[in-house]
């Protein structure tokens, strides 16, 4: 979907993104903004959205119409079903050896179950959504998670 939608806002509203995460911003605005959203000039993604995808757009709609919130806590909830419930339950009865870390939308685990890992989230995503996902594999090294902590600890705000 990302790709997808990538290509369109370039050729229809001539946006060039950096990066998977620019895209991604730009779809979270498509689904999580208040309906309201659809009439001011940086609505531009959540318009071309709707022209390509009337029906789509108008189911969102209806589920954020009193509660612009239910949206993306459908979406998390449908997430976390699919990566804990199912994928990761399948790793574990299949591979019980195997050490594997949910994040979001992601499994960790180690080297030498990446395959395995990879082939049931491919399966299982592909059963539950009906078109294989675009996996990516990030490998994990100490200043990645340094830089990862960094940039946590910079957002983090003591509240009391």
């Amino acid at each position: 979907m990302y790709e997808f939608l990538e290509a369109q806002f370039g050729a229809t509203l001539g946006m060039e993104y950096c990066d998977r995460q620019d895209v991604k911003a730009a779809v979270f605005q498509v689904l999580f903004t208040n309906n309201r959203f659809i009439g001011q000039k940086e609505a531009a993604p959540k318009k071309m959205f709707q022209t390509f995808f009337p029906d789509v757009y108008e189911v969102f709609a209806k589920i954020k119409s009193k509660d612009s919130t239910l949206l993306p806590r459908l979406l998390q909830s449908m997430e976390s079903y699919l990566i804990i419930d199912v994928i990761a339950k399948r790793i574990s009865e299949e591979y019980p050896e195997a050490p594997i870390f949910t994040i979001h939308d992601s499994i960790s685990t180690t080297d030498e179950y990446l395959a395995p890992v990879s082939k049931i989230m491919n399966e299982e995503l592909t059963r539950a959504m009906g078109h294989p996902p675009i996996l990516q594999v990030e490998h994990w090294d100490k200043q990645k998670i340094y830089d990862n902590l960094k940039k946590l600890e910079q957002r983090t705000r003591i509240v009391a």
